[in-house]
């Protein structure tokens, strides 16, 4: 009789344990499976915290500025300048690429991965490329320019990279460039090739990690196109990381056309939540304005240098 019970006993502890066991797994699976779901917000919670600490630096400076082109473009670079350091951007490793008469700004990628570079408008200068190359070989560079005179020779020889003789801007056809012979510049009618075009159909890339432009006036229209459902986007391509001048009275002096499309630019940016813009410097003497703008929306981009 006290035996039976014994045996009857341990069955019905051994049925506790079972449940009991099941129970806790249960709930382990629940919490994991929570935590794994929160885990793509929290990262995209990080990337929007990049943005949000440069929407809220930039644009109560720049609101007041709304619609007045020509203050906008002489005011911007000393109003921004101050949201360079935001405790934010502590999550990118940003270094600097000199050449002979500028410093471009990269944000290195936080794993090694193969990265494409391309070059627009490479002006008989290639010493920041190179530089970069030394610190992160891992680069293929695509460089194009419409004079094929010395920049050939240094994109191909010198670099190692892929040279294009034209000029990379909005749309297709032959179009007014100022092109740089000699240590001048001359304004000619040369091959214009979509940067859309160039990127999916050329070079056959969907990510681009890292761009430079300096192509003098023309890289308006492809900075119209950065945007959500622009024509860069739309063709499914991922621009990372973007130096570039922005230039204005190239084509036709004291003309308020380029303040008003930098204007537009910026504010776009800041409704977009895709870019942020960084670095700003503006050269009175040749009245351009360079600056640093990185993509904190993708996440092929963001996974590389986004901590």
């Amino acid at each position: 009789m006290s035996h039976r019970y014994c045996l009857q006993n341990d069955g019905s502890s051994s049925k506790y344990r079972f449940f009991e066991k099941l129970i806790i797994l249960t709930a382990l699976i629940f919490v994991g499976g929570l935590i794994f779901s929160k885990l793509p917000e929290e990262i995209n919670e990080g990337k929007q915290d990049v943005f949000k600490a440069f929407h809220d630096c930039v644009r109560p400076k720049l609101q007041h500025l709304k619609g007045k082109y020509k203050q906008f473009w002489h005011s911007f670079t000393r109003l921004t300048v101050g949201c360079d350091d935001l405790e934010a951007y502590k999550a990118m490793d940003i270094r600097i690429a000199k050449n002979q008469d500028e410093i471009k700004y990269v944000a290195f990628p936080h794993q090694d991965e193969h990265l494409t570079m391309v070059t627009l408008g490479i002006g008989h200068d290639v010493n920041a490329e190179v530089k970069l190359k030394k610190v992160y070989p891992n680069i293929k560079f695509f460089g194009a320019d419409p004079a094929s005179d010395i920049n050939q020779d240094l994109y191909v020889n010198t670099l190692g990279g892929e040279y294009f003789q034209y000029e990379v801007s909005g749309t297709s056809g032959m179009q007014k460039s100022r092109v740089y012979h000699k240590e001048k510049y001359e304004e000619e009618i040369t091959k214009h090739i979509g940067v859309d075009y160039f990127f999916k159909n050329v070079l056959h890339k969907d990510r681009i990690d890292i761009l430079w432009m300096d192509i003098e006036q023309n890289e308006y229209p492809i900075l119209e196109q950065l945007h959500s459902n622009g024509l860069i986007d739309r063709e499914g391509v991922k621009i990372c990381q973007i130096n570039v001048e922005l230039h204005k009275d190239i084509f036709e002096p004291n003309s308020e056309v380029e303040m008003m499309k930098f204007h537009d630019f910026v504010f776009k940016l800041l409704e977009d939540k895709k870019y942020i813009m960084m670095k700003p410097y503006y050269v009175k003497r040749f009245n351009f304005i360079r600056t640093f703008i990185v993509n904190v929306s993708d996440k092929e981009c963001t996974d590389l240098y986004l901590k």
